[in-house]
């Protein structure tokens, strides 16, 4: 009951506000690389010159964005997570 009582008294006088804005943030800044790199991904398929090796890559980098936001969403690592 007392963490609880700390943590309402802690929101309602706004201090998670920093820690909301910095996650807001970091969520925005990966939404945007991701969607660089999803475009990249498009425009070399359509033009026909990606290889096999460089799809990978983009695959992986693109799968990669989404578990750190999912991390980020989560607010911590458990390593024993199945995949």
């Amino acid at each position: 009951m007392h963490d609880e009582m700390i943590e309402q008294i802690a929101e309602e006088r706004g201090y998670d506000r920093g820690f909301t804005a910095g996650t807001a943030h970091a969520h925005e800044l990966l939404n945007k690389y991701l969607e660089g790199l999803r475009h990249k991904r498009v425009v070399a398929e359509s033009e026909g010159w990606m290889r096999y090796d460089e799809d990978f890559v983009l695959q992986h980098q693109i799968r990669l964005v989404g578990d750190l936001k999912l991390l980020i969403r989560k607010g911590h690592y458990d390593e024993h997570r199945d995949s």
